[in-house]
């Protein structure tokens, strides 16, 4: 096992068929009342990152990704241990049953699942960011018609 876990994956090439990067997308920091090791901070700063690399606007994000961070660092955990001391354990009477942390790795799993998605970690939820936040995607100019409609106006001075 390394002493350094290496969270580096390829950014996925999802929506427009290449991964951009965009240098006006800021990180949050983390939450510091909650106190992150020097692991959680390396899968955090990863985390946001590769948001950042992929576009992804994620500023008000800091508390989900941290939820991320400790839910995939137990989980990380629990499935070392299921490595090291196996998945099920067996009564004297022979009965078979499974250990605590492999229930606790099955369950971190499925809260992952449930997280990623949100925090546009997935690769659905990444193409489906992409397809909305495309060229069309962005926000409206709420006055765009009313400065336009001004603009062209036949009158050459403005009596407002």
């Amino acid at each position: 096992m390394e002493d350094e876990p290496s969270f580096s994956v390829a950014l996925p090439a999802v929506g427009n068929a290449r991964a951009s990067s965009r240098t006006d997308v800021i990180s949050p920091e983390p939450p510091p009342m909650l106190k992150l090791s020097s692991e959680e901070l390396v899968l955090f700063e990863h985390i946001c990152s590769t948001l950042r690399e992929a576009g992804v606007e994620h500023l008000t994000a800091g508390l989900p990704i941290v939820i991320i961070v400790r839910t995939f660092a137990d989980w990380i955990k629990a499935a070392r241990k299921c490595e090291e001391d196996g998945r099920t354990q067996t009564s004297k009477t022979g009965w078979v049953t499974p250990t605590p942390w492999a229930d606790d790795e099955k369950r971190l799993k499925m809260e992952l699942g449930q997280w990623l998605p949100k925090a546009c970690l997935t690769i659905p939820s990444l193409a489906r960011v992409r397809k909305d936040t495309g060229e069309q995607g962005k926000q409206d100019d709420l006055f765009a018609d009313l400065v336009n409609h001004a603009t062209a106006s036949p009158g050459l001075v403005s009596r407002h």
